[in-house]
């Protein structure tokens, strides 16, 4: 069986007729610490994550089915450990088998809810009658309902989560262990839990030996002392060793009495009373301690998003700095306009008088010289590429140290593969050409016999990237307009790789977007739990 977190939520109804005016608060709250999340790795993440689950389940299972079912009898939840004979309690108490005892443990079967057949209909709706199954008995005191949990610790997660779950629907939990389990963690840990809640406890010392009870009755009581439950119920249970069925009457009899004086309407509403009295007060805690995480999550979010931003500013930087300084017109295209313009080459006459560059001088001149400027613009855009991929690689890389290093590490953030990040860059520089070629349309420019269109933009670009002779090249041919364009030209090449870099923190920021955590969202919940102030 699969167990959830939570109860499944029923309409809001009350069986009195009154509507309380607390229900709205608590539907609402109900709401806010389910939509609390903490996906970053800050510290107390883990506590955090159980209180946010305890207080949600206090909430569904205890504190809304109060307020929607105010006259239904006060919950009696029986739990313990493995082995610690609750249901043969149960069904010795009230006086007849409502609960199945297995000599196999654990034993995996559905939580029984023993109730009078007076009080059943009170139960009608309730959350419990969607976990455990409803059994009338007269043995049962009016206005109480007793719950045989599952073990705390059974070796079945569905039964354990179940026990958790039972638990928190109670107004009075009466624990089970015995003299060989009663050091066990899980029982005290159950224990701290309700000293927590302010929920009503007894326990029950299940088969203790004859020979062992004063040591075993002085130990517990101690524990009991320790942890400020020293004034809570102790019945003691003799072992009456090897038996089938039902305990004799007189070993069961001080745990039946005692529940005998709690049941009856008033007395079973003065248990609920102080229960829920306890609730209150814990819940605002938590609430407070949930609020304090949520903000602590919101402010770490803007603290990472910072981190993200400068994370990526930095290479960006770098690299600008780098295409400012000429880098990319270094080596490869470097070397090609120095072949390409010497003596003889066909760019060598861009750098002397250009007036002698006429229509059909040289035959294929135009030509010649155009593809060889598109040579060296072709070598310096292959020099971008490469500088502008490798600075994108990096600023991945820092982005995503600062993201682990803010505590996102368990948030998937998918990364571009090479070929994807490759078609970005090659975007980018595809938008530097046509910026470039769009800024030099208007430029009147007597170049006709020197360089074609495209072999003029090729010249630009050059001259943009750093090439310090295809800088001279263009003020020979087009002068000041022409030094204008390359100036232009060099800031939109910045611009792009910086957009380019920067680009690389996109997904982890629209992941971070995506978490939703809203600063608002801590002082909210501040206000919830100061609605409850006052309610006891």
């Amino acid at each position: 069986m699969s167990v959830p977190l939570v109860p499944v939520r029923l309409p809001g109804r009350e069986q009195t007729g009154v509507r309380s005016p607390l229900l709205d608060v608590v539907t609402d709250l109900e709401a806010d610490v389910e939509a609390a999340h903490f996906p970053l790795d800050l510290p107390d993440l883990d506590h955090l994550r159980t209180l946010q689950a305890r207080v949600r389940t206090q909430i569904s299972a205890h504190l809304l089915p109060r307020l929607r079912f105010a006259a239904a009898p006060a919950v009696v939840v029986v739990g313990g450990s493995t082995g610690a004979g609750k249901s043969t309690l149960v069904n010795s108490t009230v006086g007849g088998e409502v609960s199945p005892a297995g000599v196999l443990r654990p034993t995996t079967r559905t939580p029984v809810l023993a109730v009078r057949a007076a009080d059943a209909p009170l139960f009608a709706g309730h959350p419990l009658t969607e976990l455990a199954r409803l059994v009338e008995t007269d043995g049962v005191p009016a206005g109480l309902a007793l719950l045989d949990a599952p073990d705390f610790d059974s070796v079945h997660d569905d039964n354990r989560a179940l026990a958790d779950l039972l638990i928190e629907t109670a107004d009075l939990w009466v624990f089970v262990t015995t003299a060989a389990r009663y050091g066990d963690a899980v029982p005290w840990r159950v224990l701290l839990q309700a000293q927590a809640r302010g929920v009503s406890v007894a326990i029950v010392l299940n088969r203790v030996p004859a020979r062992v009870l004063r040591e075993v009755r002085a130990d517990l009581l101690r524990r009991l002392d320790a942890l400020g439950l020293g004034g809570a119920p102790l019945f003691v249970v003799d072992d009456v060793g090897p038996h089938e069925g039902l305990l004799p009457d007189g070993v069961v009899g001080p745990l039946r009495d005692w529940l005998a004086l709690l049941g009856g309407r008033n007395t079973a509403r003065g248990v609920v009373r102080r229960t829920t009295q306890g609730a209150w007060g814990s819940l605002r805690e938590d609430l407070l301690r949930l609020a304090d995480g949520v903000s602590a999550q919101a402010s770490a979010a803007a603290a990472l998003r910072k981190a993200c931003v400068r994370a990526a500013a930095g290479p960006a930087e770098a690299v600008a700095a780098r295409i400012a300084g000429g880098l990319a017109a270094q080596g490869a295209p470097t070397t090609r306009w120095l072949s390409l313009a010497s003596t003889g080459g066909p760019l060598a006459g861009l750098l002397g008088d250009v007036s002698r560059l006429r229509r059909g001088w040289r035959s294929g001149g135009l030509r010649a010289r155009s593809a060889a400027a598109a040579a060296v613009a072709a070598d310096v855009r292959a020099a971008l590429l490469a500088l502008l991929t490798d600075a994108a690689l990096e600023a991945h890389a820092a982005v995503r140290r600062a993201w682990v290093d803010g505590g996102a590490s368990a948030l998937e953030v998918p990364g571009d593969a090479d070929a994807a990040r490759r078609a970005r860059v090659e975007a980018a520089l595809d938008a530097w050409t046509r910026g470039t070629a769009t800024a030099l349309a208007p430029v009147a420019a007597p170049h006709g016999a020197a360089l074609d269109e495209d072999g003029v933009l090729a010249l630009v670009q050059a001259a943009a990237a750093g090439s310090s002779g295809a800088a001279r090249a263009v003020r020979a041919l087009l002068g000041t307009p022409g030094e204008a364009a390359v100036e232009a030209s060099a800031e939109a090449l910045l611009e792009e790789a910086t957009a380019v870099i920067e680009a690389e923190r996109d997904p982890f920021l629209t992941r971070l977007d995506s978490l939703d955590l809203q600063a608002a969202a801590g002082p909210a919940m501040r206000l919830r739990a100061s609605e409850l102030k006052g309610h006891r």
